[in-house]
């Protein structure tokens, strides 16, 4: 679940290194940096203003405090992570970024920021594994808290199929992995956060 800021307030944010911040808003939000330097106040400048939708700042690579304000009339939403998206607050509509790619080889390995994507694709030369990326991993990429999930597809660009397994820890798959052996059949699944580092992914469909 992200996390929300109320009208006219606002949220200090430690980035860790190599994060993001995503913040997202129907009103309007104003996001600063604060820097401090020795024997010297610390200094607060705006760094962006998000205006009805989602603005991604970052990679902080080594991190950064961060100030989000709700300064429109509606509130704001923010996550942070290897590659945040913001989903709550967005009433019956969801942002979809670029489905993400993963290259044919005999050892595929989905990447949390390619589940976070929404879209899986790959265009393998013959039936292919691929293996969820670890709870470890997940719990890195976003802010998830204990009954958090995502929805995402897996999609065969060739005429094989592509077999979803488990993590090599902290994810587990519930039900069968494999999309149909023709080119464009595709695959639902949700991954859950059960515990701390650990998930589980159900096939949908």
């Amino acid at each position: 679940m992200s996390n929300v800021i109320a009208v006219n307030g606002r949220a200090t944010v430690i980035v860790p290194a190599a994060d993001s911040i995503a913040v997202y808003t129907q009103g309007q939000a104003q996001v600063s940096r604060t820097l401090g330097y020795p024997n010297y106040p610390d200094q607060t400048t705006l760094i962006g203003t998000v205006t009805n939708g989602q603005t991604v700042f970052g990679t902080f690579a080594s991190g950064a405090t961060i100030v989000v304000e709700a300064v429109g009339a509606l509130p704001v939403y923010y996550e942070v992570g290897v590659s945040p998206v913001v989903q709550q607050g967005r009433l019956s509509t969801a942002v979809q970024g670029a489905p993400t790619d993963i290259a044919d080889g005999a050892s595929m390995v989905a990447t949390a920021a390619s589940l976070l994507s929404g879209i899986v694709t790959a265009t393998p030369t013959t039936g292919r594994n691929i293996a969820l990326p670890t709870g470890a991993n997940m719990d890195l990429a976003s802010e998830f808290l204990i009954g958090d999930s995502i929805d995402w597809s897996l999609i065969t660009l060739a005429a094989f199929a592509l077999t979803i397994t488990n993590a090599a820890s902290g994810n587990t798959l519930v039900g069968l992995g494999a999309t149909g052996a023709t080119s464009g059949s595709a695959a639902r699944f949700r991954t859950r956060k059960t515990a701390a580092d650990t998930f589980v992914t159900y096939r949908l469909a």
